[in-house]
């Protein structure tokens, strides 16, 4: 449904222009574009951006109108909303697999689900932008892949030697966000694009001539023979490597580098240094991942961790303690689980509110954290409960000393800022020793949670083991 305003699954806004734009002559356009999503207005905005920027650009407000598309014409990239009427984005991207339509997918969605991120990689999507999509980032994204794309298909159809393709890549170079750069036989740099000094902040004219190798972290040096070893015979090739920034000192920055050896090269398409090579042994691209990066990895973390607490999850907390228990039975270890619950922590949140509530469990993780060892593993398992994971116990009352240690830190009363407010909150604790009480994960963890119920039975502010 149209975030901007209610639209019947099957009309179309009359101010949006969806019909196929054909034309005699193609080149006169940087690549021609397919986009499909259900928001007339979003659909009208994205084909009017890209439109002005050089592209040839449909549209489709459906997933059977874009596949429909992809049947009848060649596009050189799609970009696609993820739900759509018909079939959603990811469905198309398995059709296009199913069928072997060859075209380059981008998907724009306000949708950021970890799962349907990794899902859409895993079908083949180039690149995923969030709504609202800032227009520098989409630019720079269909520009790459259209170039990209064009690129290949150029060396395989008339190689570097063809005026229009030079025509049309000195123009596209001087223009495009990523850093494209070529080097001579000695992997010594004798062209980069206006893009070199933005990304890593330093002028084009102290790079030239300087080799490749100096710009990378000392810590991927390593990746460089990977990277040029396939395309000196013939294969492109994409690393992903550190480089060194020098915005007001050294920095570096996550990007992927795409290294091809072209058949025969154009030099009137490129300035080079002089005197100019007679054909540059290697072209490449350098794309800047480092946002993309800790996007993926900050979904990574909340699919794996307590949005309120910042502590590992129960599934997060199973996989360590299954891996813990092989550990364990590998080499003739103990381990301990500990189940803990909060005393009369409904009592806090029925009294204060759930704000307070909230408060009190952050602070109370953080308390926890601080009685454990760097290898032991604390999460929240849900409410008010938290799992506690021991590895590498040599006795049974080791995990007794650090029972109470949790115990004696929620001893003191919780103060809350800008209030005179404290909260005081016990905590009843359930232990489970493997293996003498378990030789799985999920049996460990029931069985500490029939202990924790004990001490709720007869006392509260105390610890059990399993019996």
């Amino acid at each position: 449904m149209s975030i901007l305003q209610n639209y019947s699954e099957n009309s179309v806004s009359d101010d949006v222009d969806i019909t196929p734009h054909v034309t005699g002559e193609t080149s006169e356009y940087l690549g021609r574009l397919l986009i499909g999503d259900d928001e007339p207005r979003l659909l009208n905005s994205l084909c009017s951006i890209l439109r002005d920027k050089g592209f040839e650009v449909d549209g489709a407000e459906d997933g059977d109108a874009v596949c429909q598309r992809l049947r009848e014409n060649a596009y050189d990239l799609v970009l696609l909303d993820i739900r759509m009427p018909g079939k959603s984005g990811l469905e198309i991207m398995a059709w296009l697999k199913e069928t072997g339509v060859d075209a380059p997918v981008i998907i724009i969605s306000g949708h950021s689900d970890y799962r349907i991120v990794r899902q859409a990689f895993k079908l083949g999507a180039c690149d995923y932008l969030r709504k609202p999509y800032d227009v520098d980032e989409l630019i720079r994204a269909v520009g790459g892949t259209v170039l990209e794309r064009r690129q290949a298909r150029s060396q395989a159809a008339t190689g570097w030697s063809n005026p229009l393709t030079a025509d049309f890549f000195k123009h596209t170079l001087d223009h495009l966000p990523d850093l494209v750069f070529s080097l001579d036989e000695r992997k010594c740099i004798n062209y980069l694009n206006h893009h070199s000094e933005s990304l890593l902040g330093l002028p084009t004219e102290e790079l030239i001539g300087q080799p490749f190798s100096q710009l990378v972290h000392e810590g991927d040096i390593a990746k460089l023979p990977l990277l040029f070893g396939k395309n000196e015979v013939g294969e492109s090739v994409t690393q992903e490597i550190k480089l060194k920034t020098y915005h007001g000192g050294i920095g570096y920055l996550d990007c992927d580098i795409t290294v091809a050896s072209p058949l025969e090269a154009n030099n009137t398409a490129l300035t080079y240094a002089k005197p100019p090579p007679a054909k540059p042994p290697f072209l490449g691209i350098v794309r800047d991942i480092t946002e993309h990066k800790r996007t993926l990895a900050l979904m990574e973390f909340h699919a794996s961790h307590d949005t309120l607490t910042g502590l590992p999850n129960r599934s997060l907390f199973m996989d360590r303690l299954t891996l813990a228990v092989s550990q364990a039975s590998r080499n003739g270890q103990k381990l301990a689980v500990l189940f803990i619950d909060l005393n009369d922590f409904k009592a806090v949140n029925d009294t204060y509110g759930h704000g307070v509530g909230d408060q009190l469990l952050q602070k109370v993780a953080a308390g926890l954290t601080h009685c454990l060892r760097e290898g032991d593993t604390l999460a929240r398992y849900g409410g008010d409960e938290f799992t506690v994971l021991l590895p590498s116990l040599d006795e049974k009352k080791d995990a007794a000393t650090v029972a109470r240690k949790l115990m004696n830190s929620l001893e003191t009363p919780f103060q809350f800022e800008g209030t005179d407010l404290r909260v005081s909150i016990g905590t009843s604790i359930g232990i489970a020793m493997y293996p003498e009480d378990g030789a799985g994960a999920e049996t460990l963890v029931e069985r500490a949670d029939m202990a924790m119920y004990a001490v709720k039975q007869k006392k509260k502010n105390d610890f059990y083991f399993y019996s």
